[in-house]
């Protein structure tokens, strides 16, 4: 039992040690914040910098899976209000918001477009978005019909759709 509490002894002896030489000079983080200044007798303490791996820019993150085309010679409205236009680089997410630009890369051949997410689906199970019939002319792979891509958000502009002015009347 003597044996557990040398730790925690040793631990509270070092920290009223501390408070002891360090006295009225230890200033917390919250003192500097509310005053907006440090005060005269403190001691800035700085830190080692990041390693390199941790500063470098996130990279944004990339998705894999299988993309589809739709359209055809019916137009319809899409899920966010907008008609359908067979010649818009638009495309079909079930998750992304809309307004959402993607750049969807076909893997087979290195091609890529970006997108703007106006719409739901793919509704096929292991389809990840429906491209436009233009967007996949664009990517080689509207004779095949599918194809393996890669799908990194560009930006994402929340502003309200036509379906949410709709419904907000």
């Amino acid at each position: 039992m003597a044996m557990t509490k040398k730790p925690l002894v040793a631990g509270l002896a070092f920290a009223c040690s501390l408070v002891a030489v360090l006295g009225s000079s230890a200033v917390g983080v919250f003192d500097v914040v509310r005053s907006g200044r440090m005060p005269q007798n403190s001691v800035i303490v700085s830190l080692p910098p990041l390693p390199a791996s941790k500063q470098a820019r996130a990279r944004p993150k990339v998705v894999h899976g299988i993309a589809s085309w739709y359209g055809g010679p019916i137009f319809h409205v899409t899920a966010n209000g907008e008609t359908f236009h067979d010649n818009r680089m638009a495309a079909a997410s079930r998750t992304l918001p809309f307004n959402t630009r993607v750049r969807v890369t076909n893997l087979r051949n290195g091609r890529s477009v970006v997108v703007r997410i106006n719409d739901r689906g793919p509704y096929v199970r292991g389809r990840m978005i429906d491209l436009t019939p233009e967007a996949a002319e664009k990517l080689h792979m509207k004779y095949r019909g599918l194809a393996p891509v890669a799908i990194e958000i560009v930006s994402n502009d929340s502003r309200p759709t036509a379906a949410n002015s709709v419904a907000n009347r």
